[in-house]
């Protein structure tokens, strides 16, 4: 009922200090009408908050993702700082850790509901783009393909910068080749 009172006075178009009861009764002319103007305004009245919550709830949300998640792309910002310093960012040079922080990024952006960015949803296809580059579909990531056809984790890590750069290369002139058709 919180606020059903402001509510109806605003929709009534009143400042009357009357009750929210007196309001219904004195606008519908009778206790009857009122009464069962009653059921249907107080409906109205909760979808009406219960839409407001909901966006409000979506505002919230959104301003947490824009303070938490400032425009920040792992994918564009930190996949080049990763490539000139490995250890830093990975504790090793290692594919294997690589492929753990990219889900763990991933994961943690799902699990507070912020959408997936133009470059995490580019980044999708690179498994499917590393099973035809080595003819591969054995259910296997790209970090286990790639590792597979390494000496170590070291190099194994070298080679996805290579693939990586090679796919994106390649997706982009596959989108220039779309765009010119």
């Amino acid at each position: 009922m919180e606020g059903f009172q402001e509510w109806i006075q605003e929709r009534e178009k009143t400042n009357l200090t009357q009750s929210w009861a007196g309001i219904l009764i004195f606008s519908c002319g009778s206790d009857r009408n009122a009464f069962y103007s009653f059921f249907e305004l107080f409906e109205k009245f909760i979808k009406q908050k219960n839409n407001s919550k909901r966006q409000e709830s979506e505002d919230i949300l959104r301003l947490r993702q824009d303070l938490m998640f400032p425009r920040f792309d792992i994918y564009k910002e930190i996949l080049g700082a990763i490539k000139k310093r490995p250890g830093m960012y990975l504790g090793t040079s290692s594919i294997t850790r690589l492929d753990m922080l990219l889900r763990g990024y991933s994961f943690a952006r799902r699990e507070v509901g912020v959408p997936p960015t133009e470059p995490e949803r580019e980044f999708e296809g690179f498994q499917s783009w590393v099973e035809d580059k080595y003819g591969i579909n054995s259910g296997q990531s790209w970090s286990k393909i790639i590792l597979f056809y390494s000496v170590d984790e070291h190099e194994a890590l070298q080679k996805f910068f290579e693939l990586f750069e090679e796919y994106l290369n390649q997706n982009k002139s596959s989108e220039v080749d779309e765009n010119c058709s």
